[in-house]
């Protein structure tokens, strides 16, 4: 793509301050802003011994970042600069750093990947009256000051993993005040209090815990803020529709405490975590309310034509800034519909991949809004438990991201796995630290790649896969103790002893992608991508997760909801084919009444040729 300096670009590349900029899909963000790093660079306006941070929601936008900037530069991106995610910048320049401040009595803390230790801390076992090992709780949780209405240990519906603390210092349940019929609110907080206080002097915190610790250092010691503004007088953050309300708060305490350029860039419409605290409300507060921000937009489309752009523009509000194609004007056969029902999914994705084959299309993706239809379009409704543990499981899907091409996960997931094999005694921080340090070992990478590679085979029987690759591990990685997949000897709901020993690996835990590599992955997996084509699955029922043909539209012209905030993010993925499946109690007339009739309805006798 040719970079061109329009007067959108120009005057945000010029704008200093505290900026935001409401940039459309297909714009070329990325590159917009590794031209601005590089403008800031050539300007002098930074002092040798400061540094812009670009900070973004996720690892491959961040790395999107640097391959921009060196691109276009021909050199790295290097110190002092930064760039890096928003959760990692923030604990590496302020909560771990300054973490003693709270309490010199304090463990230097390590940020969990996962939150379920935080449960498992309070877990024990004891011995009952027969004499047999029960699960309980460690003291005080029992205690009568701790228990819910119903007289259980308020843990048992609160547990500390879903316990968070807000800006203001409140506690919540995943941002949700806790139900008064179900727990006395004062107990709650005294319950939560005890979980968060015993938690960090013990250095256990989640990115969530972290930004809340960063909040109150930056509020409580204004020369960290005064610093940060020094060592960072520009901070740059991309995907900040997706910034939680404790990251605008700290980002704001910077502002208010020193720092003169700060800037917002990302696009309201694809704000898709709220599960994970996004809040694009306060990107739009800032960008449409707030006089303090100068606001700006990207409103040309460099990556769809027209065609695909007004379908997707279906979903904004009729008063925002028209999206309009630069590169690529309306083109027929680029809109395409099918109808499905159960019978012809596989038809349909078969000619789906002919389409993506006889274009030379590279990156395609077929797409869907929860598991249950993931499951049915790779042939599995149902999945089976053989084993006790989770480990056989996380290697097959290790394994099968391996075989889609996805060798950089494939090789961390493996990775995790194997330190844990290796290391069976250590804690949490112990197996984080080994597995930190692998990341260098080249003799440890090429040896995970050679286990992906390697692995028995997917045709064999449950049993027989189970019984070889408990002792593949083991010789692979020089155990001295025998790998126990902790086989199941019984019937249960999930695991029919009988049938599935003897059926094959391939049958019950499915690949997620076609035969011809396209993958099947939700709608999360492909935001920020740009792609050839891409196919949308829309569901059949209403549900809360679903999403429907109904929910293409703003009927209200106000802003769309995140399930609709979905359905704009897969529809402006591709530059070549947006192809839709809708089922078929979706009428034609429904279909051209709301896309137009510059669109290809694929017939039942086509999918059958």
């Amino acid at each position: 793509m040719i970079y061109d300096l329009n007067e959108e670009r120009k005057a945000y590349l010029q704008a200093r301050g505290k900026v935001i900029l409401n940039a459309c899909p297909g714009s070329g963000k990325t590159t917009t802003i590794a031209k601005k790093i590089i403008a800031l660079e050539l300007s002098k306006e930074i002092d040798s011994y400061s540094g812009i941070a670009c900070l973004s929601f996720t690892n491959s936008a961040k790395d999107e970042i640097n391959e921009s900037y060196s691109r276009l530069s021909g050199k790295i991106l290097r110190f002092p600069n930064h760039v890096s995610t928003i959760d990692s910048f923030i604990n590496k320049f302020i909560t771990l750093p300054f973490y003693n401040i709270l309490n010199r009595d304090f463990s230097r803390p390590k940020i969990l990947d996962h939150t379920n230790i935080l449960n498992d801390m309070w877990m024990t076992e004891y011995r009952g009256s027969d004499g047999k090992l029960r699960e309980g709780l460690k003291r005080p949780l029992n205690n009568p000051e701790y228990k819910a209405k119903n007289n259980r240990s308020i843990f048992y519906t609160y547990p500390p993993s879903s316990i968070r603390i807000e800006p203001n210092g409140s506690f919540t349940v995943e941002g949700k005040t806790p139900s008064n019929s179900t727990v006395d609110i004062d107990k709650f907080n005294n319950y939560c209090k005890l979980i968060k206080q015993t938690q960090f002097k013990k250095g256990l915190i989640s990115t969530g815990d972290s930004a809340f610790i960063a909040l109150h250092i930056l509020r409580t010691n204004p020369k960290i803020c005064q610093w940060l503004a020094i060592r960072f007088p520009f901070i740059i953050i991309d995907e900040a529709q997706d910034n939680s309300l404790i990251q605008h708060a700290i980002f704001e305490e910077l502002s208010k405490q020193g720092l003169k350029n700060i800037e917002l860039i990302g696009d309201p419409y694809q704000s898709l975590y709220e599960w994970r605290d996004a809040n694009p409300n306060e990107f739009l507060k800032k960008y449409n309310e707030d006089d303090s921000w100068n606001s700006f937009d990207l409103t040309d489309n460099r990556r769809s034509p027209q065609n695909i752009i007004d379908v997707f523009s279906i979903l904004r509000k009729a008063d925002d800034p028209k999206i309009n194609c630069v590169d690529s004007p309306t083109q027929n056969d680029t809109i395409i519909i099918y109808k499905y029902s159960e019978n012809n999914l596989q038809s349909i994705i078969k000619h789906y991949e002919e389409i993506c084959s006889k274009n030379n299309f590279k990156k395609n993706n077929i797409v869907v809004r929860g598991n249950s239809l993931k499951n049915k379009l790779l042939g599995n409704t149902t999945e089976e438990k053989p084993w006790g543990i989770e480990l056989p499981k996380e290697i097959i899907i290790a394994k099968n991201r391996f075989s889609g091409n996805d060798i950089k996960n494939s090789i961390n997931e493996m990775r995790t796995i194997s330190i844990k094999l290796l290391n069976p005694e250590s804690d949490y921080h112990q197996l984080k630290e080994i597995e930190r340090n692998s990341k260098e070992d080249h003799l440890f990478n090429s040896l995970l790649f050679q286990i992906l590679n390697e692995l028995p085979s997917f045709e064999l029987t449950v049993a027989d896969w189970t019984s070889q690759t408990q002792i593949f591990m083991k010789e692979k990685l020089g155990l001295n103790y025998d790998v126990d997949f902790n086989l199941r000897n019984r019937k249960s709901k999930f695991f029919n002893k009988e049938i599935t020993l003897n059926e094959s690996i391939n049958i019950h835990f499915k690949k997620s992608y076609t035969e011809s590599n396209i993958p099947i992955t939700t709608i999360h997996q492909v935001k920020g991508k740009t792609l050839d084509s891409v196919l949308i699955f829309f569901n059949e029922r209403s549900h809360v997760n679903n999403i429907l043909f109904e929910d293409i539209s703003n009927l209200d012209n106000s802003f769309p909801n995140e399930k609709k905030r979905l359905i704009y993010v897969a529809m402006s993925r591709p530059k070549k084919v947006l192809a839709m499946a809708f089922p078929n109690t979706v009428t034609d007339e429904n279909i051209i009444g709301k896309f137009g009739k510059n669109i290809r309805l694929v017939t039942e006798d086509e999918l059958n040729e």
